[in-house]
């Protein structure tokens, strides 16, 4: 949360952000729903501990849709990557052929 917080993830583009993301969120879905099945089951059935093996299932509840759109987000961004380098790589073989269009942001180099 901090690292989004102080804009860390803009600074440091060579992270994969969102998969990271993902991993976290999913990482953390898992080990609230372990320790709420854990807390439901060896609970002594007290108020506090029936509250809290609730409140675990529902915090499993909300990270398990922010894991949804972590996934969202992840194939959205892969998707986004690959047509940048798709371009890219259409862009130079246009050019190293000779077939490179009048347009500004391509400038070719004569020797």
């Amino acid at each position: 949360l901090v690292i989004f917080c102080v804009n860390f993830h803009m600074r440091v583009p060579q992270i994969n952000w969102n998969l990271t993301d993902l991993v976290n969120t999913g990482l953390s879905a898992i080990f609230f729903f372990i320790s709420s099945i854990v807390l439901a089951v060896l609970n002594h059935r007290t108020g506090a501990e029936i509250a809290a093996a609730v409140f675990g299932f529902m915090v499993t509840a909300v990270y398990s849709f922010n894991v949804y759109l972590a996934v969202k987000k992840w194939r959205e961004g892969s998707r986004q990557q690959n047509a940048r380098q798709n371009s890219e790589y259409t862009r130079a073989r246009t050019a190293s052929r000779g077939e490179a269009e009048t347009r500004p942001e391509i400038v070719r180099l004569e020797a």
